[in-house]
């Protein structure tokens, strides 16, 4: 008895020693951290940001054309008065690119905060308030560009205002770059940045859009952030054909429409097959302990015979969730005629295809021309796919995109994902820049189809956590003695 007695009581003083070793230890972390990261009075940083936000989106950035030289203009103004360093690259009249840095030591690559200042297009008769008044109602700021990508952009701004104004020592140096062109491609913007000015950028690592939290995603409770680490690849089509002009009240069978709406519903109804790339398959490893019984079979067992078929049927069925599990084709744009009477001589039609991470460019557009059939088509570039290594999941950026979601955002995980859609992310990674999609905000689906759709918008909430968030992991990644 007293040999069990002198052990528990050792055990006891082993682990009062540990709980005062961990308590000094995490005293010294705060003093540390309070050093580099001096108390802030948010509710002011937010609503000095508020303001910033509203301004910014009043700029008309539409792309076509994609002017960004007054909205960039306004955000130099602000960053210049705080006496932080910037620069202003035209690529051609009124696309205008801003770099702003806050540097870091000589010889260490600093951390990018990447956003866009271009917009898509709008009907402004379709929306509740107009696109580019910036209403604030109901908690939301309301315009275009509210999430694709100014809000990014002020996020980044706020967080370059903070460290500068706070004299926080840095460890690595910080940069802001807001591109223009990006939703034409990005030929103008940061494409045409790494291009002809790398040496002005040149970071060890990025964060852009591209990613975001997602409450309850495919069933998982909470708030899980998809952070993008690849995307798929931009592959954009022209095809036309030729047939034979004539009267419209001589219906024949070389009619180009003809041809080519028979030719678009053969390729359209065959679409590529599934194929579960390494990244799909890591994030679906990631859930599907937290998926229920059968969903968390399912997703565990993606590359059993058949599997990936059930989970469509079942857990995968969103689209948005198929679109990464196989190369897409999607018919967007069709133009033939030029009277109801006329049979015209050529029909062209649009295709967005996006292709996963190696898939074969020149076999897919052959395949795709196959599938079209006899016909004199042509098919044309609009925008060719470029290749790009996926981002790391582990390394020192990775892990501190995953401390700052378990600090800011409580209870939420962080799943390696890839977009859909393309970013100017893809020209960084092809440079061999860890580049990640993190927007730190929390979007459900009715939110996020707004986005290049009517009515966009973001709450005034999701623009102050963000903002918090970005600056909190900009001092875990920068901050000296952090």
């Amino acid at each position: 008895m007293m040999h069990r007695h002198n052990s528990a009581v050792r055990y006891r003083r082993a682990v009062i020693a540990f709980a005062a070793a961990v308590i000094a230890l995490s005293a010294s972390a705060r003093s540390s951290f309070a050093q580099t990261a001096p108390q802030i009075d948010w509710n002011k940083v937010d609503s000095e940001a508020l303001d910033y936000f509203r301004a910014y989106l009043r700029f008309d950035t539409t792309n076509p054309p994609g002017n960004t030289a007054a909205a960039i203009a306004y955000l130099k103004t602000i960053l210049d008065k705080e006496g932080i360093a910037t620069e202003t690259f035209e690529s051609k009249p009124g696309m205008v690119t801003l770099v702003a840095r806050i540097p870091g030591p000589a010889g260490v690559k600093p951390l990018l905060l990447m956003s866009h200042a271009d917009v898509v297009p709008t009907v402004a008769a379709n929306w509740t308030h107009h696109p580019f008044d910036a209403d604030l109602k109901d908690g939301y700021v309301w315009a275009r560009g509210a999430i694709d990508n100014k809000a990014h952009g002020i996020m980044a701004l706020m967080t370059m205002l903070a460290l500068k104004r706070n004299g926080v020592a840095l460890r690595r140096g910080v940069e802001m770059m807001v591109n223009p062109d990006e939703e034409a491609g990005g030929d103008n913007g940061a494409t045409w940045m790494v291009n002809n000015h790398w040496d002005a950028i040149d970071p060890a690592f990025a964060f852009n859009e591209g990613g975001e939290g997602a409450p309850d995603w495919l069933g998982v409770a909470g708030t899980t952030f998809l952070v993008a680490v690849s995307e798929k690849r931009v592959n954009w089509l022209h095809v036309s054909v030729r047939g034979k002009g004539g009267h419209g009240s001589v219906p024949k069978p070389d009619n180009p429409n003809l041809i080519l709406i028979n030719a678009l519903h053969r390729l359209l109804e065959n679409q590529p097959p599934i194929r579960i790339t390494q990244i799909f398959a890591d994030a679906m490893d990631s859930v599907a302990p937290l998926e229920p019984f059968p969903a968390s079979f399912e997703l565990a067992h993606l590359d059993w015979p058949g599997m990936a078929q059930v989970a469509v049927a079942g857990v995968l069925s969103p689209y948005n969730i198929q679109a990464l599990m196989r190369d897409t084709i999607s018919l967007t744009m069709l133009n033939a005629g030029i009277k109801v009477n006329v049979v015209p001589t050529v029909a062209e039609a649009g295709l967005d295809c996006r292709l996963l991470p190696g898939t074969d460019a020149d076999a897919f557009l052959k395949h795709l021309r196959e599938q079209l059939g006899a016909g004199n088509f042509k098919i044309d570039y609009i925008q060719r796919p470029d290749d790009a290594p996926p981002s790391p999941t582990s390394g020192e950026a990775w892990d501190a995109i995953n401390r700052v979601v378990a600090s800011d955002f409580k209870g939420a995980v962080v799943v390696p994902w890839m977009t859909t859609g393309g970013t100017d992310s893809r020209v960084l990674r092809a440079k061999g820049v860890p580049s990640y999609g993190f927007v730190p905000v929390i979007l459900d689906s009715v939110e996020l189809a707004r986005i290049h759709g009517d009515d966009e918008r973001l709450s005034v909430e999701n623009l102050n956590r963000g903002i918090k968030a970005t600056y909190d992991l900009t001092i875990d990644l920068c901050a000296a003695q952090h």
